[in-house]
């Protein structure tokens, strides 16, 4: 019965009386909170007419034969093959005749049998395919098509900046009416995210990848963005947690509940007021605009879906997919490493089709660990994947010997300061007691990337509030250290 938690089913996904009568029986007892199923449990909880139709289906002995020959383990794939059927169903319904036969490589098959030997996302992705391939005289690629004049829109709209992607520099306004910084001097650099485009976040693991997100997607709310998380890694707890404590330090500007407390449940009076606040302040400003989905596999078909149904249907056009892992075992004879470069083909042409902001987090390998200036050799066999993207950063976390001035590994943190109209660097001291990380733009689209200036960003990492900031930016060495 925990599996109806993980199902999005309704009664409308059933089209026998008795379908909808055994799904009603069990969604209503596992509503109650029951875990599990009996006959004491039914005939006590369900009122008389449930308990009539019951009896009438043959009672208890009716269940348990189902429950002696269906096989749980498979219900992912009984799940399936009913989104499969429900599809054909309505395609049936729109007048499309799936007896008819059509030829697949030079063999003519029945469409309906054909459809029958794959999952639903294949039958989709199938169709989508074959509607594509009509052709109507033009391409169904042609996004715009005009005779190039510099028109004074146009320039207008530069000055603007209308023809920059949504910015990640701010998240609104704190209580003392200050702006919410996030990544000012990143947004900046690399002129916002573009709709339609990829762009990933790749680092080790525990580097804080998917919490530097949490930034980002605070400033695309605060930007009107609807946005949807994918993850197979944490659970909706988690994330809810993260949102929580970066708006209490962001916004409240209150740091005396961190994440540690929030999830042991140490939450004083005083800890209480302030989160009934951010409970306010959000559902005054973004609820029904951030949404996440938790699944148990790095399955992209399932990511696919998903994606696709909540733009289609809910108006999401910001999906963050969190995360991609580049284990060792990925680097063997069978060329399993290039799965990451096919999947996020198909991300790039999930976010180009529905002009949606793409995002994604990338694991990396434990072997690359010491490899002081990033770039995309660290994707090893996949680094064909910057070819995809519009824009690819690069985390990982400092060492000790790169905040010491007397060291050969010293990274030389610097800030930028404005005066007279130009920018300065002025050195900067970091805490050495504080976290940091560092932020390598291997990819943007004006083409200031890190491997190109040798400049990549410092970042103070607070893991108790889960906040990052721009501290500085700096020069590190390269090579490696052990």
């Amino acid at each position: 019965m925990l599996l109806l938690d993980e199902t999005g089913l309704s009664r409308k996904d059933f089209i026998t009386s008795d379908g909808v009568f055994y799904f009603s029986l069990l969604k209503q007892l596992r509503d109650k909170g029951f875990y599990s199923l009996d006959e004491v449990t039914i005939l006590s909880n369900l009122d008389e007419n449930v308990t009539e139709r019951y009896d009438a289906c043959g009672g208890w002995d009716t269940i348990q034969h189902q429950i002696d020959i269906i096989n749980t383990d498979n219900f992912d794939i009984y799940i399936d093959i009913l989104s499969r059927e429900n599809m054909l169903l309505c395609m049936c319904d729109d007048g499309i005749e799936l007896l008819h036969t059509v030829s697949i490589n030079g063999k003519k098959t029945m469409l309906l049998k054909l459809f029958r030997r794959m999952d639903a996302a294949s039958v989709q992705d199938w169709w989508d395919a074959r509607i594509s391939s009509y052709g109507s005289g033009y391409s169904s690629k042609i996004i715009e098509e005009e005779e190039i004049d510099f028109d004074d829109g146009f320039i207008e709209n530069c000055k603007e900046g209308l023809e920059n992607g949504v910015p990640f520099d701010i998240a609104g306004y704190d209580v003392d009416g200050e702006e919410i910084n996030c990544f000012p001097f990143l947004s900046r650099q690399t002129m916002g995210l573009l709709e339609g485009t990829l762009t990933m976040l790749a680092g080790y693991s525990s580097a804080g990848k998917s919490t530097w997100f949490v930034t980002v997607v605070m400033a695309l709310l605060f930007y009107g963005k609807k946005v949807l998380i994918i993850s197979n890694e944490e659970r909706a707890k988690k994330f809810k947690t993260k949102f929580m404590v970066w708006l209490l330090g962001k916004r409240n500007r209150y740091f005396k509940l961190t994440k540690g407390k929030f999830l042991s449940g140490d939450i004083n009076a005083e800890s209480r007021k302030q989160l009934s606040d951010i409970q306010k302040f959000w559902r005054g400003n973004y609820k029904g605009r951030l949404k996440f989905i938790s699944i148990p596999d790095a399955d992209m078909a399932v990511v696919k879906k998903k994606a696709r149904e909540n733009i289609l249907r809910h108006g999401y056009n910001v999906v963050l997919y969190d995360t991609f892992k580049i284990q060792e075992k990925d680097f063997s004879g069978q060329r399993q490493d290039l799965a990451l470069v096919r999947d996020s083909r198909e991300l790039d042409k999930l976010g180009k089709k529905y002009n949606a902001i793409m995002l994604a987090s990338v694991q990396l390998a434990e072997y690359m660990r010491g490899k002081l200036f990033l770039d995309s050799s660290v994707l090893s066999n996949s680094k064909q994947v910057k070819e995809i993207l519009e824009g690819l950063f690069l985390m990982r976390t400092v060492y000790d010997e790169e905040l010491d001035p007397g060291s050969k590994y010293y990274c030389r943190p610097f800030r930028l300061k404005k005066v007279d109209d130009k920018w300065i660097e002025e050195e900067y001291i970091p805490d050495k007691n504080a976290v940091w990380r560092m932020l390598f733009v291997e990819k943007t689209r004006n083409g200031r990337n890190s491997s190109d200036t040798g400049v990549c960003y410092l970042l103070k990492y607070d893991g108790d509030h889960c906040i990052f900031r721009e501290a500085a930016q700096c020069r590190p060495r390269h090579g490696e250290i052990k």
